[in-house]
């Protein structure tokens, strides 16, 4: 079975990153070297330059600007999106945070030390100012993706925070708090089916999924208040008022993405039973 994820965000467009980049089909890791680099960003990075060209409108499709007009900032706006605030209306965050840029699947345009991403999503404030980047990448050998983790505990010491979040999968999260970004890692596993050369039998392979999630400490307390919405008394739900009791919802209530940490799930951090700790977690050769 193969994983489906979700990025979460009602977002109607998304951009291929750097601008001049050529045939992406034709890159490889090993020619990288003009790669955008996640290990040295700033958050000062123009956005509208880097995320230049190779345009995807909301359909998927390679985005033309005779067809599809003009590319405007409400294209760009950052929402979050998923089945209960599609069905309840719902807009969040409740107030304007800033603009979500995102490139399709690419080639070797996207690293971190040595691992090179398949996908990138940079989330800016109102002054398209980046104050988080999320990357995304599923690799073919397991040991790749522990060497990544060695290296970053190497360079940046035991993460602050571990989690073993659940079996199916095997999914886990590693936290490491740095003096002006924290980073996050998510692990997990797949399965994919893969169709080669002049044989017509789909075959079933494994894959390893990595997630990394980079923010601006900064940015840490408005992120997380960009993914509450506070629930009036009475709501309209299928034509009627209701009380949000009624969908036993909290009054406020937290809706998660890509951009928030699995750090401010109380439920993790406390671990009360042991279900989340990292010990859990399969062994992976």
């Amino acid at each position: 079975m193969k994983i489906v994820y979700s990025w979460s965000c009602a977002l109607l467009v998304s951009v291929l990153l750097l601008p001049s980049c050529g045939d992406t089909s034709k890159r490889s890791a090993n020619n990288g070297n003009d790669a955008f680099d996640l290990e040295a960003i700033t958050f000062t990075e123009s956005l509208p330059a880097l995320y230049a060209t190779h345009i995807v409108n909301e359909n998927g499709v390679q985005y033309d600007s005779a067809r599809d007009g003009q590319l405007t900032d409400s294209l760009l706006q950052y929402r979050i999106s998923n089945t209960l605030t599609e069905a309840m209306k719902l807009s969040v965050p409740q107030k304007d945070f800033g603009y979500l840029y995102q490139t399709p699947t690419v080639d070797s345009l996207i690293k971190f030390q040595h691992i090179y991403f398949q996908s990138l999503a940079t989330l800016t404030d109102k002054n398209k100012k980046p104050v988080a980047y999320f990357a995304a990448t599923e690799l073919r050998d397991v040991k790749e993706r522990k060497k990544l983790l060695e290296e970053i505990k190497k360079k940046y010491g035991q993460p602050r925070y571990s989690f073993f979040m659940s079996s199916e999968f095997n999914q886990c999260s590693y936290e490491w708090q740095l003096p002006d970004r924290t980073i996050q890692i998510e692990t997990s596993n797949g399965f994919g089916f893969t169709i080669g050369g002049t044989d017509t039998t789909a075959q079933q392979s494994r894959y390893y999924r990595l997630d990394m999630l980079i923010i601006a400490n900064s940015a840490k307390p408005a992120i997380y208040d960009a993914h509450i919405y506070e629930f009036p008394e009475k709501i309209l739900y299928d034509g009627k008022m209701h009380s949000y009791k009624d969908f036993q919802f909290e009054k406020k209530q937290v809706f998660r993405d890509n951009f928030l940490l699995n750090s401010t799930n109380e439920a993790y951090v406390k671990n009360e039973n042991g279900e989340y700790d990292i010990s859990r977690a399969e062994e992976e050769e």
